[in-house]
């Protein structure tokens, strides 16, 4: 059976880091919901999105910005942190691999 590895973010540019050869983008994400006492909640998910296609890497790190909204769509990749594991306890972080869209 095949399978799919796709991501799709609609969201807020939360911070982009410098260009080079690819660039990291936070993308902060809301959910809304009701606990079991009918109280409003509400959440933010951070998404670190890497750009890898150098052309569009460039054009991120140089015209987004905090608060820009975007539409993002990518695969998954993740990623296991040796610093985590000599610190005792092991750390995995999702990151999505992407086209940038905005």
């Amino acid at each position: 059976m095949k399978s799919v590895n796709r991501f799709t973010i609609h969201g807020n540019v939360g911070s982009v880091a410098a260009f080079d050869k690819s660039t990291r983008v936070n993308i902060a994400t809301n959910r809304n919901w009701r606990d079991e006492q009918g109280v409003a909640k509400e959440a933010t998910d951070w998404v670190q999105v890497t750009v890898l296609e150098e052309k569009q890497a460039a054009w991120v790190a140089e015209n987004a910005k905090a608060g820009d909204v975007v539409f993002v769509e990518g695969r998954s990749a993740t990623t296991h942190s040796n610093a985590a594991a000599r610190r005792s306890h092991s750390t995995r972080r999702a990151r999505v691999r992407t086209a940038w869209s905005d």
